[in-house]
């Protein structure tokens, strides 16, 4: 092997990467490997010393570029091939806080073939989001979204190109803007009641029986969406009465989700593409046809109702804005995939993370009884007992609000964010950071800083009452970015943090919650929006009086 070592040696001798004989010996380097190859007298299989060379390229280009004297970030003992994917567990933001308390907040990985960049501290996040957030605006190449093509051509994960920018101003315009959330208001109201009475009706029912919220709450979210975005109601308070239509919406929704946020091994390692490791891929080519049946069924009725009232009709929810724009034509054309990529980015944002930070937030308090009771003590002055909450108190139920931040700090929606990659090498905290690297902001890891936070794993939301009073949930302070920051924030930012607070406060409001016997697991699942392990379950006990739970009740 004395040509493969020589070969190697003289790479790694060079000073420059932009050196054309660098250029040259790396090539020279690799077709040494092929010959080695050839010539041994294991007698491998040429189409798997193929495959063998492939994958050693990125580590082979990486030990020429750290040999010519860029600086990378501090990083683990990696192993060849799969880099440092060893390294992490089932819950990728946990492994990666625990890999910065060692090797710093500004980290490099190698996951297989692709670079990353680990970034776990507020400092370090304000830096990339001030100074390079439009060179970490492009979203990474995933195999599930070039399976599942819809998705790629909505906001989430678009290039940010003209249509993404025209797609996202009438997502936000025609959806979130203050005047539009305050024209659905009647919709939340409805479908809040419609909860409520549902839960109270269980109760009296089944009398100190557990219920699964997150179940309740899942009806109560996607109902809105639905409305807001297809203008019709999907889901039945009672899982018995759902129709066959809605449980086939239910499962797509949720398999895509499982599916966006697990990890292809054949993204790390394109080499094992074909193997198909885990199923995943077999999983989303099952899924597109339901998926686009779905969607197709949805368009397909609308166009029909729009054709048939011609001129007369107007526009009453987000997908009439989106056929009419595509109707209208223009300079940036609204595309049928547009289309169907926004219809479901809109359900995917509008529930998952939802559901999540209001199942912790109901956790930590029926946790911490005596946080509890300050909820309880403060939705009583503010309230009362003689009527629901409403959307105007939410302003004035201030340690309701930090109860709220301290769980997004603890646990954040999408604790690395959706991940970004870089579109040019760029340099952070003085290291050079290579074109085409994956950024994780560790949101999780961040709010457990010990540096910002006193007591950082403890549940204190009176936290946000003292020292960190003025901190928000918006992107603006980057020791606390739940929704990230930047030109990808999360667009519906306003109304999940509405929704959760509000939903949060009705259910307190309305109901004394207990736990069955036993300890409540704290646990997180796994998941790109980690939700509790075991579902949260509690018993309810109706604590205002009966009409109150009937509006239409005199």
């Amino acid at each position: 092997m004395s040509s493969f070592r020589n070969c190697f040696m003289n790479s790694a001798t060079s000073s420059r990467w932009d050196n054309p004989q660098l250029r040259s010996n790396a090539v020279l380097f690799l077709d040494c490997t092929r010959v080695e190859l050839a010539k041994s007298k294991l007698g491998l299989n040429w189409t798997l010393a193929v495959l063998m060379l492939l994958s050693i390229i990125p580590a082979v280009l990486l030990h020429i570029w750290v040999s010519s004297g860029r600086k990378l970030p501090p990083s683990p003992r990696g192993l060849p091939i799969i880099g440092h994917l060893h390294l992490l567990g089932t819950h990728a933001h946990m492994s990666m806080a625990q890999l910065s308390q060692k090797y710093g907040p500004v980290m490099y990985l190698k996951l297989g073939s692709q670079h990353a960049l680990v970034i776990s501290s507020p400092e370090h996040a304000k830096e990339v989001f001030k100074n390079h957030d439009l060179t970490f605006s492009e979203r990474p190449k995933l195999i599930v979204l070039d399976l599942l093509v819809t998705n790629k051509q909505g906001i989430s994960f678009q290039s940010m190109n003209p249509s993404w920018r025209n797609l996202r101003k009438i997502f936000t315009m025609e959806l979130l803007s203050p005047k539009r959330l305050q024209e659905w208001q009647p919709v939340r109201t409805r479908e809040l009641n419609s909860m409520l009475t549902s839960i109270f009706e269980q109760s009296n029912k089944h009398p100190n029986s557990p219920m699964e919220i997150k179940a309740k709450l899942w009806v109560l979210t996607t109902n809105i969406t639905s409305e807001m975005i297809l203008s019709k109601r999907y889901f039945s308070d009672e899982e018995e009465e759902e129709s066959e239509e809605a449980k086939e919406f239910k499962y797509v929704m949720e398999e895509m989700l499982n599916l966006v946020g697990s990890i292809f091994p054949a993204d790390c390692l394109p080499f094992l593409k074909w193997l198909d490791l885990g199923g995943f891929e077999k999983r989303t080519k099952k899924l597109y046809p339901r998926l686009q049946n779905i969607l197709t069924k949805i368009l397909s009725e609308r166009r029909a109702q729009r054709k048939q009232r011609g001129e007369s009709y107007v526009d009453v929810d987000l997908l009439d804005v989106l056929l009419t724009q595509q109707e209208k034509g223009g300079d940036v054309p609204v595309t049928e995939g547009n289309i169907r990529g926004v219809v479901w980015d809109g359900f995917a944002g509008g529930t998952d993370t939802q559901l999540a930070a209001m199942e912790w937030v109901m956790a930590h308090l029926l946790n911490d009884p005596g946080a509890m009771e300050k909820v309880k003590t403060e939705l009583e002055t503010v309230v009362g007992i003689e009527r629901k909450v409403e959307e105007k108190d939410i302003p004035c139920l201030k340690y309701l609000e930090a109860v709220v931040k301290e769980t997004f700090r603890l646990h954040p929606p999408v604790p690395l964010l959706v991940p970004r990659e870089s579109t040019q090498e760029c340099s952070i905290a003085g290291f050079v950071v290579p074109a085409e690297t994956r950024l994780f902001i560790n949101v999780y890891a961040i709010g457990r800083d010990a540096r910002v936070w006193p007591d950082p794993l403890k549940f204190q939301p009176q936290r946000f009452l003292q020292q960190h009073d003025h901190v928000d949930l918006y992107g603006q302070y980057p020791e606390l970015m739940p929704f990230g920051t930047g030109r990808r924030i999360c667009p519906a930012a306003n109304m999940g943090i509405l929704h959760v607070s509000m939903f949060v406060a009705s259910l307190i409001h309305a109901f004394d919650w207990s736990l069955p016997e036993g300890v409540l697991d704290m646990a997180e699942a796994v998941g790109i929006t980690p939700p509790m392990a075991p579902p949260l379950r509690a018993i309810p006990s109706p604590r205002l009086p009966r009409n109150l739970y009937y509006p239409a009740c005199p």
